[in-house]
């Protein structure tokens, strides 16, 4: 959270001095403003944590995730339970 607090008042300095930039370069605001989400978004593909991973659907299924080294057996999919069990309900019940 410190990270992206100190990034965010980075970028609020950083911002008028692009402006100013484009003043001789006309192409280089439009540049930086809009590659920069661009190539973040291409990066996030390839975060290990959600690198060829399925989102998730339940808040159980992000507790069940959890991290690779942690957990050493694979739990069953929600798939194979309802196969198994077709009276096996996936939505938790309000009491």
């Amino acid at each position: 959270m410190g990270w992206v607090s100190m990034m965010a008042r980075f970028g609020a300095m950083v911002a008028p001095m692009v402006l100013l930039l484009g003043e001789d370069f006309p192409w280089l605001p439009g540049f930086i403003y809009g590659g920069a989400p661009i190539l973040s978004g291409i990066f996030a593909f390839f975060l290990p944590e959600t690198l060829a991973q399925p989102l998730p659907d339940t808040i159980q299924d992000v507790d069940d995730r959890g991290f690779a080294w942690k957990k050493a057996k694979r739990l069953p999919e929600k798939e194979d339970l309802a196969k198994k069990d077709p009276s096996c309900v996936l939505l938790k019940e309000s009491v």
